[in-house]
């Protein structure tokens, strides 16, 4: 069998979204464990370093810290649910976070879907569950 087809096709999305607050407050709020349940029903759990531990929504997601950079606002984890098939690999959410004037531009590139469905799913779930947390979170 070739390599060629052993690849399974994976599915993206990416997204930009503002949150009134400024990125140094935004990037907290998503890598300080205190600070992750404030905003996240369920709560989750953040080991602020690349290999550290990740799981947000009572255990409902886990994964790995893949790139830490305080500095540049970078933030990128591994990502599986809890209901994906064991065989499937796990996705990868990335942040990036710059400051604008209404406080932070959030641009979120979640890659590795096993299906269309998926990434459907995931985008709204972002918004729902993640980016209006987070904003309600500051502006309260």
């Amino acid at each position: 069998m070739s390599a060629a087809a052993t690849q399974r096709k994976t599915f993206a999305l990416s997204m930009k979204y503002i949150i009134y607050a400024s990125p140094e407050k935004l990037f907290d709020a998503l890598t300080k464990e205190a600070l992750i349940s404030e905003w996240c029903d369920g709560g989750g759990k953040m080991e602020p370093k690349v290999d550290g531990n990740f799981e947000l929504f009572d255990g409902w997601v886990k994964g790995k810290v893949v790139v830490f950079d305080p500095k540049k606002k970078v933030l990128s984890y591994t990502w599986k649910p809890g209901e994906w098939d064991k065989k499937t690999a796990n996705s990868v959410v990335t942040w990036q976070i710059k400051s604008n004037s209404a406080g932070s531009e959030i641009q979120l590139d979640h890659t590795g879907f096993p299906s269309q469905e998926e990434a459907d799913k995931h985008y709204d779930g972002w918004i729902d569950y993640v980016f209006e947390p987070l904003n309600d979170y500051f502006i309260r």
